[in-house]
């Protein structure tokens, strides 16, 4: 009779050696690297990438003439307005640009990718708070088009106020988030530990 050669020789020896040398699931390995930075350096990227387009194409429209109704709205507007609104937009740019490399540095676990998303915080609560001001001086200043009835009016002018108003608090939220993140003890701790 031959020996099974899958059947161990001695089943004391086999109850002895681990069956399973992978984690049970749900447990986590003390060497085990956290995911938070890859999560948040991809949610950076993505918005960088995304709020930087719509700023730069805003922008065109704006600028542009292709809008009509736009300029219309626009034509008794102070000289200061465009370039104020121009100053913005570029600004709003920088600042998704570094938001961009903070989230590159970031997957790469560098110490830069915590500094440029404080650094990207501070200016995105200034892009917020701007965005708000300048849409409000807008409303001040715009003008309805003249085939637009009475009735109307009124509509288009709470309309345009309360999108700035509404817009705020989501314009804040991603730099608040990454100011209370990365001043977590637990985060800071972490971070420690990465390269330059």
């Amino acid at each position: 009779m031959t020996q099974n050669p899958y059947t161990p020789q001695n089943a004391q020896e086999t109850d002895s050696q681990p069956m399973n040398v992978y984690p049970a699931p749900g447990v986590s390995d003390a060497s085990t690297k956290p995911t938070w930075p890859t999560v948040v350096g991809i949610i950076s990227l993505c918005l960088a990438g995304f709020f930087g387009l719509m700023t730069i194409i805003g922008q065109i429209i704006n600028f542009s003439g292709i809008n009509p109704q736009q300029r219309e709205i626009m034509k008794n507007a102070p000289d200061w307005v465009e370039p104020m609104q121009l100053s913005a937009g570029a600004f709003a740019v920088i600042a998704y640009i570094v938001l961009a490399i903070a989230g590159a540095n970031l997957l790469k676990r560098r110490l830069l990718g915590r500094k440029l998303h404080l650094v990207y915080a501070v200016m995105g609560i200034v892009v917020a708070v701007a965005g708000l001001a300048i849409g409000l001086t807008i409303v001040s200043i715009a003008q309805p088009p003249a085939n637009m009835p009475p009735a109307a009016q009124s509509a288009f002018k709470i309309s345009m106020t309360v999108g700035p108003i509404i817009g705020l608090p989501f314009a804040l939220a991603y730099p608040v988030f990454l100011l209370i993140w990365f001043g977590r003890a637990k985060v800071k701790q972490h971070i420690q530990t990465w390269q330059n």
